[in-house]
Formats: structure tokens, sequence, C-alpha cells
């Protein structure tokens, strides 16, 4: 092995970076010199070969470097600055997911919209009910369900009480039209209080 070969190792086993103190002793144990020769001069004219080594900088005077050490370390530089934008990546689309709402979040709203669209729709919820069962969101339906019996049973009472003491006359000519809604029955036959928009 060469002088320069066996500085070369020297550095590679102190991990590319080191001071010549370190250095000396491993690259000896690659080369054979006679004693009392001037090895350690011939050492540090052969680190001084630009094409392999070179002084670390802003490291004190002593510290030597691989310049394949370098190409080693802008390489993986600029791995790291890929994966950075590879994670980076990543975090935005875990975001976008998270943004997302859930079958969960959307069944508890279409359950709620239909609640609040029933005086407009009645059978609209009956059809939403099914669907649910149909999907499997059976808690969902049931709960749709023990919903709307309450609100029809509801209505069946006002009418119910409606047509014991009519609080309204009305006389329909043929061919006419009447509506008479859930909420008209109730304000009718209600207690005093007010019925919250909430209820619905």
């Amino acid at each position: 092995m060469t002088q320069k070969d066996a500085l070369e190792q020297a550095l590679k086993e102190l991990g590319g970076r080191a001071h010549l103190q370190d250095i000396y002793p491993i690259a000896l144990k690659y080369i054979t010199h006679k004693e009392g020769s001037k090895i350690y001069d011939s050492l540090r004219g052969c680190i001084h070969d630009k094409r392999r080594f070179r002084h670390s900088p802003g490291m004190p005077t002593g510290w030597y470097e691989l310049i394949s050490y370098q190409d080693e370390i802008a390489k993986f530089k600029q791995e790291i600055v890929k994966r950075d934008e590879e994670i980076s990546s990543l975090k935005r689309k875990v975001e976008l997911l998270e943004k997302r709402p859930t079958v969960e979040d959307f069944i508890r709203r279409l359950v709620k919209a239909t609640k609040s669209l029933f005086k407009i729709h009645r059978s609209h919820a009956d059809y939403i009910r099914q669907a649910l069962e149909v999907l499997g969101f059976t808690k969902e339906a049931e709960e749709l369900a023990s919903w709307i019996e309450h609100k029809e049973n509801r209505l069946a009472d006002a009418v119910e009480k409606m047509a014991e003491k009519p609080a309204v006359q009305v006389d329909i000519k043929a061919g006419a039209h009447a509506q008479i809604s859930e909420q008209s029955i109730v304000n009718q036959h209600a207690p005093e209080k007010s019925i919250s928009s909430n209820e619905y």
C-alpha cells in the first residue's frame, strides 16, 4: 500500500476527517518503513495531495479530510433536501385528509338536516331513514325513526284536540286546496309558551 493509500484508509477509518496526530498512527499500520526514517515528513508531504486530501475548512491547523468525503456529504445533503420535500408533501396530504369529514360526521349532519326539513318534506324523512338502514347505519336509522314517530304522535294528538274543539271554521269550495301544517295545528292547541325551532 502506498503512503497516500494508507493516509486515505486512515481517514476513512476516522470518519473522513481527523487531526494529523490521529491519522499518522493508523496510516503507519499499513506501510512498511525503516526505523529512524523520516516517515512523518514523507506522510506530511503526501497529505498535501489536493486531489485526495484537503485542510478542513474552519478547523484548526492539522485537521484534514478526504475530498471524496465532501462529495459524499454533498450527496447526503441533496438527499436530505429531497426527503424533506417529500415529508412536507406528505404532511400537506395528511392535513387535507384530516380536514375531510368522516362518514360518521356526514351521517350525523344528514340526520340533523332531515329533522330540520321534516315539516316540509315528511315523506323524504322516511326515504332517508330507509337509506340509512340499507347502508348499515341502524343506530342512526332507529334514532330517526323514533324521532319521526314522536313528531307524528304529537301531530296526531294536536289534530284530535282540534277535532274535539275546533278553533277555526274552514269553508272549502270545490276545486280549492287547503293546507294545514303541523306548526299551525300545534300553535292552536299548545300551552301559552312558544315552541322553539330547535325541537324540530
